[in-house]
């Protein structure tokens, strides 16, 4: 496919009620508690609803030559796992913990050894062990160590090694990174080239484990569909040579994930398709009689939105524009410009109004930490109203397009006391801005969800004992409850009631 064919339909990334529906909760905003509201803390609207429609989107296009597995990385959200286990997805963790997760949810061992792949290729020995104890067959390696300790770990737990099934992950391009056109490169630390990849074929069949094929990643939001040529060559000219050399079947091709959700899946699958086809033909490969996927932020984007306000607007000597918020994304830089869309709003006469961005007007996006490293986006089009003179700006709010993937890294609570952005679904947002009662119930079930996900992991890990009540509650009950917006609101009020007996009993106010 030419790079430059038209695809007429869009990808799920701005696709929200947030902005498709903004007629129906915009006119009911009470201005001035909304600006108050979003000066305490952001706002995560969910639509987890939309998960259907991009799976089904995703599998309309690649489903039929492969299993779609999920990216767990990219959202731990019971829900979105739970549906993509009941529409018969497949999984891609990088932890066992992620494993754990898909158990909670209901994923069952048959479809474990089946469709869940362990795509991390550099893993700790623990979590290979916990990982094929609970069924886990199929795995990434680009490493000896990787898989001299599969290996042995097979071997202490006496399983049959053929079951164990390893796809050889390679370099997606020339060089230390995946070429133009992605945000994220992971040639730095992942692959290997074809000539290891040859000495990990021999090494792997030494030990009787299966080699099932080859995977790659061509860059985190990767919107060039010509990133995965330089890949599935590699791994056409590998399959012919494994076959005429060592006599291995190789029968996967994984074109793992870093597909934009800024644009329709057609726009890959259109290229990447009759791509492997040519491919496998022109080098004498027999086609992969399966060709998966591992998609993440396409699958989830939209999600979630997350909705700040503009604190201050800054113009550096150089012309550029610094637009700092009450929201940042990542506690260490590393999710800048990951996919992310922006629209922005301006409250008048306590009413809203989106306005309009400037392809030539440009800004640096920071959330309010005092580091460099906060950076939301950079160069990205702003509307003319943000302008440090302008008295208007104060009323801008931007709603953040893309927080479905990675969500949890968008919560700024590490510095300066910030208040982490409050959960909640659409209605409940729409309910919450016109109702004082439905924001203090849902500002307390954002807070008993923040304070149950680390009771859940502590759970988990506490050993269990006849005395110890702590230990016989199981980390999965406490899943259940986060699942439940009555239990949640339930374990809020009485974690804050016990707080309250705490102080009053300590006598703390006198201390």
């Amino acid at each position: 496919m030419n790079n430059n064919t038209q695809v007429s339909e869009r990808g799920p990334l701005t696709n929200h009620p947030i902005t498709e529906s903004f007629a129906d909760w915009s006119h009911m905003v009470d201005g001035k508690k909304f600006l108050e509201q979003l000066t305490r803390h952001a706002y995560r609207v969910c639509n987890y609803m939309a998960v259907t429609d991009n799976y089904e989107a995703f599998h309309q296009h690649f489903g039929q030559r492969g299993t779609i597995h999920f990216a767990v990385k990219a959202s731990a959200e019971p829900f979105v796992l739970k549906k993509l286990i009941a529409l018969g997805a497949g999984f891609e963790i990088a932890t066992y913990s992620e494993l754990r997760l898909l158990i909670e949810c209901g994923l069952t061992r048959n479809i474990i050894s089946k469709k869940v792949n362990f795509g991390q290729t550099q893993k700790e020995r623990s979590d290979i062990k916990k990982a094929l104890r609970d069924g886990v067959r199929n795995f990434a390696t680009d490493n000896i160590h990787d898989v001299r300790i599969i290996t042995e770990v097979a071997g202490e737990l006496q399983l049959n090694k053929k079951d164990i099934r390893l796809q050889i992950r390679l370099f997606n391009a020339e060089g230390s990174s995946s070429g133009g056109g992605y945000s994220q490169s992971f040639n730095k630390r992942y692959g290997v080239d074809n000539e290891q990849a040859m000495q990990l074929a021999e090494s792997i069949t030494a030990t009787g484990m299966t080699v099932a094929g080859f995977t790659f990643h061509p860059g985190s939001g990767s919107n060039n569909p010509n990133l995965w040529d330089y890949g599935v060559r590699n791994a056409a000219i590998l399959s012919r040579k494994l076959k005429e050399e060592l006599g291995v079947s190789v029968t996967e091709l994984n074109l793992s994930g870093g597909f934009d959700p800024a644009l329709p899946i057609a726009h890959y699958s259109a290229h990447i398709l009759p791509l492997i086809e040519s491919i496998y033909h022109e080098e004498g490969a027999a086609l992969p009689e399966s060709i998966d996927t591992e998609p993440g932020r396409w699958l989830v984007a939209n999600a979630e939105v997350l909705i700040g306000k503009v604190s201050n607007i800054k113009i550096n000597r150089d012309g550029t524009r610094i637009v700092t918020m009450t929201t940042g994304v990542s506690e260490n830089g590393t999710l800048t410009d990951l996919g992310l869309d922006f629209d922005y709003f301006i409250l008048e006469n306590g009413k809203a109004r989106k306005l309009e961005k400037r392809a030539e007007l440009r800004a640096n996006l920071h959330g309010r930490a005092c580091a460099d490293f906060d950076v939301i986006a950079e160069n990205t089009p702003v509307p003319a109203e943000l302008h440090p003179d302008n008295p208007i700006a104060d009323d801008v709010f931007v709603v953040i397009h893309g927080a479905g993937a990675y969500s949890h890294y968008m919560e700024r609570n590490f510095w300066c006391g910030i208040t982490p952005p409050m959960k909640m679904n659409y209605d409940e947002f729409r309910n919450c801005i016109t109702s004082e009662m439905n924001y203090q119930r849902a500002l307390i079930n954002s807070y008993a969800e923040r304070s149950g996900l680390p009771l859940k992991n502590a759970m988990t890990f506490i050993t269990h004992s006849a005395d110890n009540k702590f230990g016989q509650i199981k980390g999965s009950e406490i899943a259940q409850i986060l699942d439940n917006p009555e239990l949640l609101n339930k374990l809020g009020i009485h974690i804050l009631t016990s707080v309250a007996e705490f102080v009053h009993t300590h006598n703390i106010e006198k201390n």
